[in-house]
């Protein structure tokens, strides 16, 4: 599996794409834009993308999928029921999604937004907006927040400290970074 990143400039959020050494079928993650960029990336690498997954439903993290749907023929998977103008299915807490071979694990960020999730592929997590570098995300609220961080904390401790952490903006980070130095996170 590869890894690759994409800065999606109009709202400056991370967007990745996973695909196999050698070509074939991949994944995007979070298409803030389809851009020239992004495009000349799949293509380059010889990527047919197949599955987009959506942490977040706002358009930081889906202004790229009706672009993406015009070139590919890819099914797009979130947590939000509303995104049914697209081809998709709508993803909850505990499932394992088997997307041409790459197993996703769902995690469910329910606390911090009813319809945001975060994907576990191999040792790495994507996030979305529940956490990024040194920050927990910002709930509607205080008891917003304070529920997204048990929510967290309960999910962390079913991962390994290795796991690397891909958020929606801002550096990627580890599990056993944010655990032992992330303020909110610290036990």
């Amino acid at each position: 599996m590869r890894l690759y990143y994409h800065l999606s400039l109009p709202y400056l959020t991370n967007t990745y794409l996973i695909g196999p050494a050698c070509g074939g079928a991949a994944i995007v993650i979070d298409p803030g834009a389809m851009d020239v960029q992004l495009l000349e990336l799949v293509e380059k690498h010889h990527y047919y993308i197949k599955s987009i997954l959506v942490t977040n439903p706002d358009k930081a993290h889906t202004s790229g999928i009706k672009t993406i749907l015009r070139i590919y023929d890819a099914v797009v998977y979130s947590g939000d029921q509303r995104l049914t103008e697209f081809p998709g299915k709508c993803v909850s807490e505990g499932e394992t999604l088997n997307l041409e071979g790459v197993q996703v694990q769902v995690f469910s960020t329910q606390r911090f937004s009813r319809e945001s999730v975060m994907y576990k592929i191999e040792n790495c997590l994507f996030s979305g907006d529940a956490i990024s570098a040194g920050m927990v995300g910002d709930g509607a609220s205080f008891f917003g927040k304070a529920l997204l961080i048990l929510q967290l904390k309960e999910t962390f401790s079913r991962l390994r400290p290795n796991t690397l952490i891909f958020p929606a903006s801002g550096p990627p980070t580890t599990l056993e970074l944010e655990t032992n130095f992330n303020p909110d996170l610290c036990s």
